[in-house]
């Protein structure tokens, strides 16, 4: 019996110092616990983030007048923003990586990644390496780096958000276009000055609205047009928030649309005096294409090419842009 007693406080001794080294030990300076801390607290205080894969693309992310500018050049997209943070504040470890996988987990984390750091005025705070989808794709490789010497944690985690089914890894994607803020037009105090729509095929649909003593006026050719303010009011509700679907990233189509002649010219100008342009090119549709008629279809109906945001060029969509695209007939 005493002899069992002994084995069996040896065991636990044993088990208790090896607990003790594995919770402790690293090369690092971060224990165990540390190295499982992913999660950001307080995402409020966050006021830079830097982003970057295996292939060297990288944006930066930088909080200025409570709004993101990206490569202190665009304007971030708040949503894309937002979803970053939550995802910051609520990652956590889902389990450790098994042993016979770390050593392909680390080469696959070396080879295919992307490095966040997250900064509170200037002083990193948090930085890790998020890696590809677990193999049930619910969870996400991940391997934290520490923010005092910036050496590798020793042990690799799947990580993942409570609640959410799926991987993190395209949150953290440092893909200019899916961080730009698309909003072409964002008026929604109607704070607008004036409006000119112009059709180079159809010179008789063009008009100018402009705001003069309080009140709007309609003109073509300099000519004023008796006009229902109200009717002007509801138009001009349709510049309340427009946005693009996506930047064409194309150089050869970019190109080609700029030798092309233009569907519409529209300007807007805001009351501080700043003018916003995008000129229109219809998009056509591959030869022998149909409707749902079975009629020759020559232009796509659902969307069409624009040079937008100083000549970047978007494709737009004709249901968010058609009730802008009026003609002086309609007033």
């Amino acid at each position: 019996m005493r002899k069992q007693l002994i084995i069996l406080v040896t065991l636990l001794t044993s088990l208790i110092i090896g607990l003790i080294y594995f919770f402790n030990s690293n090369t690092n300076n971060l224990s165990q616990k540390e190295e499982r801390e992913f999660a950001i607290k307080n995402t409020s205080k966050i006021t830079k983030i830097f982003l970057v894969n295996a292939e060297g693309k990288r944006i930066t992310l930088e909080k200025v007048n409570n709004h993101w500018l990206i490569d202190n050049k665009y304007v971030a997209r708040p949503s894309r923003v937002d979803l970053l943070l939550k995802t910051a504040k609520g990652i956590q470890v889902q389990q450790r990586v098994p042993k016979a996988q770390t050593q392909q987990v680390f080469k696959n984390l070396t080879t295919n990644h992307i490095k966040a750091e997250f900064y509170e005025n200037e002083q990193l705070v948090k930085a890790y390496f998020i890696g590809s989808a677990d193999r049930n794709s619910t969870g996400t490789y991940a391997l934290l780096i520490n923010p005092e010497n910036y050496k590798n944690a020793s042990t690799p985690f799947i990580t993942h958000l409570l609640g959410f089914q799926g991987y993190l890894t395209p949150r953290f994607e440092p893909t200019l276009n899916t961080w730009r803020d698309l909003k072409v037009f964002f008026f929604p105090k109607n704070a607008i000055q004036s409006i000119k729509l112009e059709y180079p095929n159809s010179p008789k649909d063009n008009f100018t609205i402009t705001l003069t003593n309080g009140s709007y006026k309609i003109t073509q050719n300099g000519k004023s047009k008796a006009t229902n303010q109200v009717a002007i009011k509801k138009y001009l509700l349709n510049f309340k928030s427009v946005a693009a679907e996506r930047l064409v990233e194309s150089p050869e189509t970019i190109l080609k649309f700029k030798k092309k002649q233009p569907w519409f010219k529209l300007s807007v100008e805001n009351l501080l005096g700043k003018t916003i342009k995008v000129i229109g090119y219809k998009k056509e549709m591959p030869k022998g294409s149909t409707n749902a008629l079975g009629l020759p279809l020559k232009f796509d109906p659902d969307r069409f090419y624009g040079a937008c945001f100083n000549q970047d060029f978007c494709i737009l969509q004709h249901y968010v842009f058609d009730p802008i695209l009026t003609k002086y007939a309609d007033f």
